[in-house]
């Protein structure tokens, strides 16, 4: 009799891998996405030592969002492929936060967006600061990503055969 083997694996380390980033940001960021500001003052002494946990949310955030559209996808191949596009896309924002792109994309989303969407979306560009440590993370996290998925069972529609 052939066990059928699910992504859960995968589903589990996602979850903590978002848990943990959602917490550093929450509990240790000095700018916390405006949704997280409600338990940011819980911990604020821990946002005096950033150098401790800089980068990780992007390294958590990648490595969660990989194994995510990973799981979700009908082959090996096509969950390696998703994975490389993930981190293209978590490079690209990384990069955006850098100076001379961020103001260009601050104007151009405050004139198109409403004051709501602006007030949720526009600190990421407003507050955020580029830094070459983030751009490894997010490789870093991709690269985990894509080592697990390589490891894990994600046998949902065929993900899981050789």
């Amino acid at each position: 009799m052939k066990i059928k083997k699910s992504p859960l694996g995968a589903f589990v380390i996602a979850g903590i891998a978002l848990l943990l980033g959602v917490a550093i940001y929450s509990f240790a960021r000095v700018n916390p996405p405006k949704m997280l500001t409600p338990v940011h003052a819980v911990h604020a002494d821990l946002a005096t030592y950033t150098g401790l946990w800089g980068s990780a949310p992007s390294l958590f955030y990648t490595l969660a969002m990989c194994l995510i559209v990973g799981a979700c996808t009908s082959t090996r191949l096509s969950a390696k492929i998703h994975c490389y596009i993930w981190i293209v896309l978590a490079l690209g924002l990384e990069l955006s936060q850098h100076s001379m792109v961020a103001e260009r994309i601050s104007r151009l989303l405050e004139s198109v967006l409403t004051g709501h969407m602006w007030s949720l979306f526009g600190p990421y560009w407003i507050r955020g600061v580029f830094d070459p440590l983030d751009l490894l993370a997010t490789v870093l996290g991709g690269a985990i990503g894509l080592v697990l998925l390589s490891r894990l069972s994600l046998e949902n529609t065929g993900v899981g055969s050789p």
